[in-house]
């Protein structure tokens, strides 16, 4: 009796599951996605919102700034879960076979760190400088793989040990 109870049990288990995973939406194979990085709104950059641009330096006006510009020194607050954000400037670079130091001094960025068993560099970008173009711009560069932006968000919190 048990057994017929468990195998009832499992039968009903693999249904639901088999129900619940065509109930998912199937991806679509072939299209582009299209980029949405910039919502407008609630959110100016994936899931961050804007506090407060980088002080402005001689020769850039940030008032012009346009709806899909990223700046390195910009303040933001994480839309989801509610704490401070910051673009370092920072982008990690994966590489295959570049000078790193002709591709540093081409865009204006100084060389923060590098892994070379791993063909991956961390370069610093001056505040102020559009983080969305610079890693456009780099991407076309020859053998460079990948470019990411840094974003900071402090993601430790204090717990405090209480007596009972």
């Amino acid at each position: 009796m048990k057994l017929v109870t468990l195998f009832t049990l499992a039968a009903s288990v693999a249904l639901v599951a088999g129900a619940q995973a065509q109930q998912l939406p199937t991806p679509k194979m072939g299209q582009d996605n299209v980029d949405q990085q910039f919502v407008g709104g609630e959110r100016d950059y994936k899931a961050y919102q804007f506090t407060k641009l980088p002080e402005p330096r001689k020769g850039v006006d940030f008032s012009q700034r346009k709806g899909d510009q990223l700046l390195a020194g910009t303040e933001m607050v994480n839309t989801l879960s509610g704490k401070e954000a910051y673009v370092s400037g920072i982008v990690s670079v994966l590489m295959d076979g570049t000078d790193i130091d002709q591709l540093a001094q081409q865009f204006g960025l100084t060389v923060e760190r590098l892994y070379g068993r791993l063909n991956l560099a961390l370069l610093k970008a001056p505040e102020g400088t559009e983080m969305l173009q610079l890693r456009r711009d780099m991407m076309d560069f020859t053998g460079v793989n990948n470019v990411d932006i840094e974003i900071v968000e402090d993601i430790r919190e204090t717990h405090v040990l209480t007596q009972r």
